[in-house]
């Protein structure tokens, strides 16, 4: 079933998403917010054997830009954009807290979308998709970056993601170690704060 609503998105969003106008001085941002608003509408207005519902975002701070609901399950769908020609990018995907409570939740998923483009003009040229669930993305090219209570981000988007298929549980496992070693850094980030002003 994993495989087969993961696909399902990527037909939807490969015959569906084309390349389009953007104006004079459109900046990144922009840009990608206006690649996630296609999305968010090419699924919302799917209703088929394998998107059964569909629910937006719960808040501007959601994990999720849409929620879609297939065989009882609730995917939530995180689409990401990266200019193939942005000298670097490191994109945050999600706070960790959020994502420890997600992935311990029953039926519930978290699949990301990141759309490739470039643009060309006055035109922004869709390249390509990767979709994935988070715990697909080995944890060697994953970071936590100080931001709230931990930020998950790609160390550096130019360079091809890796994947890897031990699974959702022992991914988890892999997860935890990374976000309590940096936990352990804030830690001593901490104590040496004190210290200046002991």
């Amino acid at each position: 079933m994993e495989d087969n609503i993961k696909n399902h998105i990527l037909n939807l969003l490969t015959n569906q998403l084309k390349d389009f106008d953007i104006l004079d001085g459109s900046q990144q941002r922009t840009i990608g917010d206006l690649i996630e608003h296609k999305i968010v509408e090419i699924l919302s207005n799917t209703r088929d054997n394998f998107i059964t519902d569909t629910i937006k975002a719960r808040g501007k701070k959601s994990i999720e830009d849409i929620t879609v609901i297939s065989n009882g399950v609730n995917y939530y769908i995180d689409p990401k954009t990266h200019n193939v020609n942005a000298k670097f990018s490191m994109p945050n995907l999600t706070s960790i807290e959020r994502l420890r409570i997600l992935l311990s939740t029953p039926n519930y998923e978290l699949i990301y979308i990141i759309v490739k483009y470039e643009i060309v003009g006055n035109k922004v040229i869709i390249k390509g998709f990767n979709l994935f669930y988070l715990w697909e993305i080995d944890c060697s090219i994953l970071r936590v970056g100080a931001l709230g209570k931990g930020q998950l981000q790609v160390k550096n988007a130019k360079k091809p993601l890796v994947f890897t298929k031990i699974g959702k549980e022992n991914w988890f496992n892999e997860f935890r170690k990374l976000s309590l070693e940096f936990f352990e850094t804030q830690i001593i980030k901490l104590k040496k704060q004190i210290l200046d002003w002991e």
